[in-house]
């Protein structure tokens, strides 16, 4: 591979107004993938090159991002070096550490690796980069994103384009069917609940004591997911949401299976890095042991349930370190009649003080009302406003509803 110069691309950006956007199916020789939307192509001798501007900052009259597209005919035992020599395009990056790192395995096989680094400058533009490396047998493509004075909105902008780019690259012979179950896959069906303790840090220095229902939402072909679909099968979740979900078999068990176990397959992350992991399985009842973790059964709510009361959720993460201290909390309250109307209201507020001054701020979340209807693990929200909301809904307890989980959060009975 050649190193391209970074000066005159960035001279390019002024020359690509008059190129057409794309959003479509794309070959870097044999290799296909999905281009971003509303970027700029331009193809080059190092291969493909995309880039979008964004509006300048206060600070800096240029702000873009650009993707990076080249080929290589090598097999994955030089996936390392080559992802290392496209870090060295930029000047002064091969000297910082990558600040997130993943390897494995993409769906459909393929040895992937990605790396982030942050920050360097070239001609007092401020830069960073992320380089993703993707290897079949006997070819690779390298990716790297580069960031040019871009704020954080621009960034997460321009990493969503570039993770689905890497997600949806394919070699000859790969399918693009994403996350599927295999044969033989499968063995489980039903929504499960496991709860889940500990001390998590937090942005203001302290640690918050942490309770979440986990929830493992299983189906015969082979699929699972983390989290419950609302408003869809789990099918369609999945293929929106692949981060929350994957594929998984059951294995052993029976008088001559032996150990019961099962093979979960998920992605660790929006590049499309695949982890394999292989836990004890037992099955007692309608629950499950995964891995030492008890994983409880959770019935579907009746058509037509009605409740009766309200149900307030409450978050606050508070702190000090030697030089500030601060504090942010959350309360929302919804109230549900049993003729099927419900109401909404809540606030939040945060406060920071440190050597400098203090600060305090709060707001109301205005009050919303409506109907409501309960099916299975959804609650529909029909407000008087027009609007509707599809939310998840469960209760941990099966002989009670003093505590609920609506979409995602834990709301309790008042008393």
């Amino acid at each position: 591979m050649k190193q391209p110069l970074l000066s005159s691309v960035i001279l390019a950006f002024g020359l690509l107004a008059a190129l057409p956007a794309h959003a479509e199916e794309m070959k870097l020789g044999s290799i296909t993938f999905e281009a971003p939307d509303g970027w700029e192509l331009q193809k080059n001798t190092e291969g493909i090159l995309l880039t979008k501007k964004f509006p300048k900052t206060e600070d800096d009259d240029f702000a873009a991002a650009m993707i990076q597209l080249v080929g290589a005919k090598a097999g994955p035992a030089q996936l390392d070096a080559n992802v290392a020599e496209m870090v060295s395009w930029v000047d002064g990056m091969t000297e910082e550490d990558p600040m997130t790192d993943s390897a494995g395995t993409t769906l459909n096989g393929h040895a992937i690796k990605v790396e982030y680094r942050c920050c360097g400058y070239q001609d007092d533009i401020s830069l960073g980069q992320t380089i993703a490396g993707i290897a079949s047998e006997d070819e690779q493509l390298l990716a790297g994103l580069i960031f040019m004075n871009t704020r954080s909105d621009h960034e997460d902008e321009a990493e969503d384009a570039f993770e689905a780019l890497v997600r949806s690259v394919r070699f000859a012979g790969d399918d693009d069917k994403g996350l599927e179950p295999q044969s033989g896959d499968g063995g489980l069906e039903g929504v499960f609940t496991h709860l889940s303790t500990g001390l998590m840090p937090n942005a203001f220095g302290g640690l918050d004591f942490t309770s979440d229902s986990e929830i493992m939402v299983f189906d015969k072909a082979g699929l699972f997911s983390t989290e419950l679909p609302a408003g869809t099968d789990l099918a369609a979740w999945c293929s929106e949401n692949p981060t929350d979900c994957g594929t998984y078999k059951v294995t052993g068990g029976g008088w001559f299976g032996g150990e019961r176990k099962i093979e979960m397959r998920s992605m660790l992350n929006d590049f499309g890095v695949v982890e394999t992991e292989t836990l004890p399985l037992e099955k007692s009842g309608d629950d499950l042991k995964i891995d030492e973790g008890d994983y409880f059964r959770l019935p579907e709510f009746d058509n037509g349930t009605r409740f009766d009361g309200s149900w307030t959720y409450t978050w606050a993460s508070s702190g000090m370190t030697a030089t500030s201290s601060g504090g942010v909390a959350v309360q929302r309250t919804v109230k549900f009649t049993p003729d099927g109307k419900f109401t909404r209201d809540g606030w939040s507020g945060g406060s920071s003080s440190s050597d400098m001054g203090g600060v305090t701020v709060s707001s109301d979340r205005p009050a919303s009302s409506g109907t409501y209807e309960v099916a299975g693990y959804e609650l529909t929200l029909k407000g008087d406003d027009g609007n509707t909301e599809t939310l998840s809904i469960f209760a941990p307890d099966r002989d009670s509803t003093d505590l609920l989980v609506i979409d995602g959060g834990n709301y309790l009975k008042d008393d």
